[in-house]
């Protein structure tokens, strides 16, 4: 018999977050200026659905993709309201999002990961894919996003109960793969 124990490399989705941020700051996508505000932001955003996520019912419904999608953008603007942010700067947060999240719905033998297809010439003009159409990075929705982010959710959640019928939720994961020869 043979045995394989492999422990999660589960990143919550503030960190997942905070690296597409940290990724675009180094790549010139976002200004390093901005990065303070962003990151200040997203720990704010992140704190709120902490919040919402531990004031839930044991037995409610998680919110569908298109109540996450509200909910975060919601969150974004009450971030310019409070003026942690400048419009421009949500914008810039709205993209880490779906950025972030595309690239966990994508996998990493996706789209643009091992064994997929080579990428195609650049448009007209030179520019290439993301310069020309800032508005969509890969096709996936943010509510796709949102739909990743919940079912990573659901996954990586956990409750167990006591004897005496108390329950605790844990937030992490490890895996047991035991294969058989």
């Amino acid at each position: 018999m043979t045995s394989i124990s492999s422990a999660s490399a589960y990143q919550s989705p503030l960190a997942r977050l905070q690296s597409t941020l940290q990724s675009d700051i180094s790549t010139g996508s976002i200004q390093s200026s901005d990065q303070s505000a962003l990151a200040t932001a997203l720990e704010s955003i992140d704190e709120t659905l902490s919040g919402n996520r531990s004031n839930a019912t044991s037995g409610s419904k998680p919110p569908s993709p298109d109540e996450m999608q509200e909910k975060i953008a919601d969150l974004i603007q009450q971030q310019v309201d409070a003026g942690t942010l400048t419009s421009d700067q949500a914008d810039e947060l709205a993209k880490v999002f779906d950025e972030t999240f595309s690239k966990a719905a994508q996998g990493a033998g996706g789209p643009q990961g091992a064994g997929g297809p080579p990428p195609g010439p650049p448009p007209e003009g030179g520019q290439s894919a993301d310069a020309a159409d800032d508005s969509s990075s890969s096709g996936t929705t943010i509510a796709d996003i949102l739909k990743q982010l919940q079912e990573a959710l659901a996954e990586n959640s956990q409750t167990s109960y006591g004897a005496d019928g108390s329950s605790s939720s844990s937030g992490s994961a490890s895996y047991l793969f035991d294969l058989v020869a």
